[in-house]
Parts: C-alpha cells; structure tokens; sequence
C-alpha cells in the first residue's frame, strides 16, 4: 500500500515544532559535590579531615574547621557560597557534616540567581547519619556502642516557593540576625542502614541516603536550608507522631544527637526544547522529503529528521 507521504510533507512546514520535536532538557540552577574541599595545601597535604567524626587524619590533618573557623582562615571560598547560621557546618574532604554532639548545625544555600522568573524546581542530595563504635568485651561479645543519632533531619526553603507533595512539621531556624523563626520543613527520615560509624562512610553507596522532593515557584531570591532538630537551637519536640524515634536501631537511638553528613546536593528543572523555538517561525521553514539509503528523511530548514520526528545528525 502506498503511504501519502506528500501529505506529511505539505504538513510539515506548519507542524514541525510539534512533530519535530518537544524534549524535556535538564538546566541546573545549581549543584554543588564540595569539590573544593579536596583541596590541597602547598604542601600536599589535604586541608580537611577524610572523616567526619575524628580527631585527626592518618595523614595529619586536624579536626575539621566548623564554619567560624574556614571564614576566619582564608578558606571560607571552599564552600562556594554554602553557609551557616549556627556555626556548627563542618567542612571535610568532599563533603561537609552539621552538628557536633548535641549542638544544632546547619547548611544554607546560595540563592537560587540563576532564575529568572517562579519555577518549580526539583532538589535532590545524599544525607547520612552516625552511629558509635561498637566496642567489644574480650569474649567478643558486646560491650557497647552502634547506637545512631536521631534518624530525622529538616530541610526548609526561605524566600519563595514551597515544599509540594510532602508532609511537613512545624519547626524554627534562625532568621538573619539570629533570631528564632518559624518555618515549614520536611522531615527527613534516615533509614537505618543508611548510618555510618566514625570509621568508614560505605553509606555513600546505600539508596536509602538519596533524597527528592519538588520545590513549586521557586525565585532567584530562593534558598534551602538543611538543618538538625536537635534542641540547641530548639528546632521542634522529639518523638512526635510525624517523626518517632526509631525502634529499629542495633542498640537504640540517641535522639539528643544529631549529626548528618551531606554531599551531592542539586537544584534543576525540566526545560520543554523543540527543533524550532517559534511556531510562527516553524511556518517559513521549508521542508521536502528525500530518500538515502532506502531511509526516508524530512529535510526542515538546514536539519535532517526521520519520518518519526527524530533529529539525524
């Protein structure tokens, strides 16, 4: 049977942003994996610790610097914008941890600048928590120790937009000048796999540490906050019905601890890019069928596509 391809090509010229191509194209507003913070110093020797939760490297360095001290340093530009109105951000190799025992920690985001009008955007990052040594009796049996901090942390957006499709709790961060102040966050559950002890961070390779949720009209003035529910800074109540203690922990839950290590964090959108950008323009774009190869291809202005609206290179 012989196919009216005259037909698609008279159709062509006028529906070529539609046939041709609607794709969704991923543009990231922002994404930071801490890059600089593998940094090395003039001596070759890295600036931050390997490990998150002890006193100094194997290969020297000290404990690593909370957010007072790389400002005052001179490495502050390592965060790349990324702050902290606690204090309590620690920088690592890689990668950066909030809070220190049971004093509240923070991350703040740079603005989201890179919008130019509301958008819904996506955030996603990597979130792991700790648990103590385990120490053992001389028999090798258990002495004490893998009890793992408080399983919930809280992200916020400031400024514009909101949190969509997730349950949120009632919680406070600390406004500009320090102050208290109320925000919407979504509790961050971290599954108990997914807690590393002071020894080793094989958690990056667990899914339970991947995180999404979706940010609806978010602006250039945006930003996010991840943030502990520790007391010190009197965030919200332990074991609340949205957010319990974990019964399912080796050897319990500290829920006065609220340690979390964070990388990898993103925050993009999905662009809607076609062949041509203006319909009206798609009206003057000449098209004509041609054959190669026993193939059949559409020939739009100075592109080549399948019969199926697939660009050919």
């Amino acid at each position: 049977m012989k196919k009216n391809y005259a037909k698609f090509i008279v159709s062509a010229a006028v529906a070529v942003a539609s046939v041709f191509g609607a794709q969704a194209e991923e543009v990231v507003v922002l994404q930071e994996n801490f890059d600089k913070l593998e940094a090395l110093t003039d001596e070759g020797v890295h600036k931050y610790g390997k490990n998150p939760w002890t006193g100094a490297d194997a290969e020297g360095v000290s404990y690593q610097p909370n957010y007072s001290g790389i400002q005052t340093d001179g490495n502050v530009d390592d965060l790349n914008g990324w702050s902290s109105r606690t204090t309590y951000l620690y920088a690592c190799q890689g990668f950066v941890r909030i809070s220190k025992t049971n004093y509240a920690g923070d991350l703040l985001s740079p603005k989201f600048s890179a919008l130019n009008e509301p958008t819904d955007v996506k955030l996603s990052w990597q979130g792991i928590g700790y648990t103590s040594n385990v120490s053992l009796n001389e028999d090798g049996s258990y002495k004490s120790g893998g009890v793992h901090d408080y399983q919930y942390y809280l992200v916020a957006v400031l400024g514009a937009g909101e949190i969509d499709g997730a349950k949120l709790v009632d919680a406070k961060y600390l406004d500009e000048n320090k102050g208290a102040m109320d925000v919407k966050a979504y509790a961050v559950n971290i599954p108990t796999d997914c807690f590393i002890t002071m020894d080793t961070l094989q958690a990056w390779s667990f899914e339970g540490t991947k995180n999404e949720i979706t940010i609806k009209g978010a602006t250039a003035e945006t930003q996010v906050v991840f943030f502990s529910t520790i007391p010190a800074v009197k965030t919200t109540a332990y074991a609340t019905d949205a957010m319990p203690i974990a019964t399912d922990a080796p050897h319990g839950t500290n829920n006065k601890v609220n340690r979390v290590v964070i990388d990898n964090i993103k925050v993009s959108y999905e662009k809607e890019v076609t062949g041509v950008n203006d319909i009206n323009a798609a009206k003057e774009v000449k098209a004509r069928k041609v054959m190669e190869n026993g193939q059949i291809y559409i020939i739009a202005g100075d592109k080549k596509y399948n019969v199926m609206g697939a660009e050919v290179k």
